[in-house]
């Protein structure tokens, strides 16, 4: 059972890193994030599309086979009338930024995209050892 388990956690852990590198732009045909506010210095900003609305947003450091971890939990939903994708990157006031869409991987009977109305939450795992003194949350329409 428990290398059934980490097997999994291998997988699932080597999804999310891909998803992050294609998201950051490191792979070719991976979109540039967006930028955070000019002026913005601490706290936590968001630039988001009249298209979405952020319904969740939460921040904690976790435990994995690795040791402790950041994560992100950020929700995001589409008030557009049409099924649309969306990036979301997160900017930490002193690290690296992280991105990925939404929804992250295709799903079983359903569109790459998000339908109208329809709500995601995502965690974003992070290299980090500490909590972050601020963030700033872009989303943008995805360009497919």
């Amino acid at each position: 059972m428990k290398e059934k388990r980490s097997g999994r956690m291998r997988m699932v852990v080597g999804v999310v890193c891909l998803a992050l590198a294609w998201g950051t732009g490191i792979f070719p045909g991976g979109t540039a994030p967006g930028q955070p506010p000019e002026d913005w210095k601490e706290g936590i900003a968001y630039v988001v599309p009249p298209s979405a609305k952020i319904t969740k947003v939460s921040f904690y450091m976790g435990k994995t086979e690795s040791g402790p971890m950041l994560f992100y939990e950020v929700g995001i939903q589409n008030l557009s009338p049409q099924a649309t994708r969306f990036k979301l990157t997160i900017f930490p006031v002193d690290g690296d930024p992280v991105s990925g869409s939404y929804p992250l991987l295709a799903r079983k009977g359903k569109p790459l995209a998000l339908e109208p109305k329809e709500e995601m939450t995502l965690k974003w795992p992070v290299f980090a050892k500490e909590l972050p003194k601020g963030f700033a949350l872009v989303v943008k329409e995805a360009e497919e």
